[in-house]
């Protein structure tokens, strides 16, 4: 009788366990997801400040950032591109390999780093600006509950601030062969029924996409984005609705034209009545 209630008593604190994890795991895919279902998971609260270093910098001149991706390059040919999103720490190296788990809990110098890095999906092209698909996606971790000077792409959720969004209207995501500057339009929660994640989609998947992300962002941009324009997409979890794996948030931003004039600031209103997520 003794055995069987220890082992009854072992086998709830397995299935316990299990389901803790399964509420931690922010993602519609497994821990380690499979390289046909792309996509960013995390966990929650589980890196402090620690890890977290301020190097919070202006946009660097196009030559510099040159420079630092050229030798990023020369240490993992895994690199791809840089991206640098002005007044966050978020400015480093992005990889990319022919899955999206190779670089889940690594560096990008491939060392082991449980806040990973960024990460171009598997399926998108990255070259030149001509070589670009319709929506080029970068992922990263989101480990510190929404805190705006978290690790990694927590600090994505400073674009939930109006007077933040206002003033940081530029994304500069360039590869070896172009140097490129985003302009925001979109910043968003959203459930993963919304598929924004797919590199290419026909003119009319592509277009609702946009309205959608327009009606679902926190702010309204005076940003004008058609079918035409190939666009970032910034994805990572997020914590606004609990312990959700199903939620996340979005920035989404145009690629300028090369040498386009840019601004300090920019027309950006707060959304009344954002779409909330569909659970």
């Amino acid at each position: 009788m003794m055995m069987k209630t220890t082992y009854r008593r072992g086998l709830c604190l397995v299935l316990a366990l299990a389901a803790a994890f399964s509420l931690a795991a922010c993602s519609k895919e497994p821990a380690e997801p499979a390289p046909s279902e792309p996509g960013i998971p995390g966990f929650i609260n589980t890196l402090t400040a620690p890890e977290y270093q301020s190097n919070s910098t202006p946009v660097k001149p196009a030559p510099e950032l040159a420079e630092k991706l050229k030798d990023a390059v020369a240490q993992n040919t895994d690199v791809v591109g840089w991206l640098n999103i002005p007044n966050t720490t978020i400015d480093e190296p992005v990889v990319q390999t022919n899955n999206n788990t190779d670089y889940f809990r690594r560096d990008w110098l491939g060392n082991y780093q449980f806040s990973g890095c960024y990460w171009v999906d598997y399926e998108c092209n990255v070259g030149a600006r001509t070589d670009l698909m319709q929506n080029t996606i970068i992922y990263g971790h989101n480990l510190n509950d929404d805190k705006k000077d978290g690790v990694k792409f927590a600090q994505l959720m400073n674009f939930a601030d109006l007077e933040f969004a206002k003033n940081n209207p530029y994304i500069y995501f360039s590869t070896p062969t172009d140097d490129m500057t985003w302009q925001v339009f979109a910043a968003f929660y959203t459930d993963t029924k919304l598929n924004y994640i797919k590199p290419t989609m026909s003119v009319t998947d592509y277009n609702s996409l946009l309205t959608e992300a327009k009606l679902r962002s926190e702010h309204n941009y005076d940003v004008n984005v058609t079918v035409n324009d190939k666009i970032l997409t910034l994805s990572t979890c997020t914590y606004k609705y609990g312990a959700r794996t199903d939620q996340r948030f979005v920035i989404m931003a145009k690629l300028l034209p090369a040498g386009a004039k840019t601004e300090a600031t920019v027309n950006v209103t707060s959304n009344p009545n954002p779409k909330a997520p569909q659970f």
